[in-house]
């Protein structure tokens, strides 16, 4: 819901920087891979309860992921990145949960709930436009920042947000029955 206001907040500015990268042969698969890169490190930190490094982490990935799409835009990529973003996405954001479930194993049931969200929405919204989504990249940034600063709230956030991801999944389902004859 979050992620297409805020491209378009920082359209102007992500673009420009894309294309300071672009000339220094900066690659957006190259940033794809870093924002994942940063989101495993950040899943090792946050298992260790070191939740504000790993925020940090967290934070630098979504930076490199707000670059990714105008670069590869700029570079003219092909769907193989697009695709890629879209499955790391969805294993790092598990990832995190699980990382969480770790720190304090009392977790666990609303990690697991939290990755069954996930899974459902990106489920029910393969092939289909993500506009509009419920539950995006930015809210699950803000959901796991929440998480890190403060720790004992994970399992309240991880409900919430995985009641969100199946609200998502359902309506999503609603609509394409509802558009068949």
């Amino acid at each position: 819901m979050l992620d297409s206001l805020l491209r378009r907040q920082l359209d102007g500015p992500l673009t420009a920087v894309a294309a300071w990268l672009g000339a220094r042969k900066v690659r957006a698969l190259a940033l794809t891979l870093s924002a994942f890169l940063c989101r495993a490190v950040a899943m090792l930190d946050i298992g260790h309860r070191n939740y504000l490094l790993g925020l940090g982490l967290l934070a630098v990935a979504g930076a490199f992921d707000l670059l990714d799409g105008p670069l590869a835009r700029r570079e003219g990529a092909a769907p193989l990145g697009a695709y890629l973003d879209h499955v790391l996405s969805l294993i790092a954001a598990a990832g995190i949960a699980f990382a969480f479930a770790l720190a304090e194993p009392d977790r666990a049931l609303a990690a697991m709930f939290l990755m069954l969200g996930l899974v459902a929405r990106t489920a029910a919204l393969t092939g289909a436009p993500t506009a509009g989504l419920l539950v995006g990249k930015t809210e699950l940034f803000l959901a796991f920042a929440v998480a890190c600063v403060f720790p004992a709230w994970f399992s309240i956030v991880a409900y919430l947000v995985g009641i969100a991801c199946f609200v998502a999944a359902g309506s999503r389902v609603a609509a394409i029955v509802a558009e068949r004859p």
